[in-house]
């Protein structure tokens, strides 16, 4: 009666490590090369946005420097300000660039790149609100020029925050999108599994 217990036992662990445990191995690993492909996607998103961010600075920053030496009037301020302006967006952009760059996916899991997908999404709603916060402060300034002795000054930075404000809104918007299509593709339609961390099998054996 021991004796057939015990290979009754023995024969199910036999089972399991030769069917079940590699399955789940398989499975595991599988999930982890999808999600590793799906962080790889955002990296290079990130990488391309990043470059066309430190390109419109780059332009705003030598145009607004050499129209705020030559311009006359609100002409002036407006490249000033865009000047201004810009020379955060370089230091943003080359951040964010080398932090694409360097970011490797094999050492993240997956709970930690499905956090850092959200939290990328979530900041760049945070900045779309601000960025129509930049629009509606330059509305602000336009209307006040009206009734000001530095007309030229408050008109100029107000169209400058349009300008910045508006092309930002487009940045964000277009970048989020783009994330969240290749969500739509390479992360989505795998979640259950990442959530697990690639296997989430339940066994029960009765002896």
């Amino acid at each position: 009666m021991k004796a057939n217990y015990k290979n009754d036992v023995m024969v199910k662990v036999i089972f399991f490590a030769l069917t079940i445990l590699p399955a789940m191995l398989f499975a595991q690993s599988d999930s982890l090369l999808k999600l590793n492909g799906f962080q790889e996607s955002r990296n290079k998103i990130n990488q391309t946005s990043m470059i066309v961010l430190g390109s419109w600075a780059v332009g705003n920053l030598l145009s607004g420097t050499y129209g705020n030496f030559k311009a006359k009037g609100e002409a002036k301020y407006f490249n000033q300000f865009n000047a201004m302006w810009n020379v955060v967006n370089i230091g943003i952009a080359t951040f964010g660039y080398l932090n694409a760059v360097n970011n490797d996916p094999s050492s993240m899991s997956n709970a930690e790149i499905f956090k850092e997908y959200n939290s990328m999404q979530n900041f760049l709603l945070l900045n779309a609100g601000l960025d129509i916060a930049y629009i509606s402060i330059g509305l602000y300034l336009k209307e006040r020029a009206k009734n000001s002795s530095n007309s030229d000054r408050l008109t100029g930075y107000g169209n400058s925050l349009l300008l910045q404000g508006g092309f930002l809104l487009l940045f964000d918007a277009a970048l989020y999108l783009v994330h969240q299509s290749n969500a739509s593709v390479n992360l989505y339609p795998h979640l259950e599994s990442f959530m697990q961390g690639g296997a989430g099998l339940t066994i029960n054996f009765n002896f």
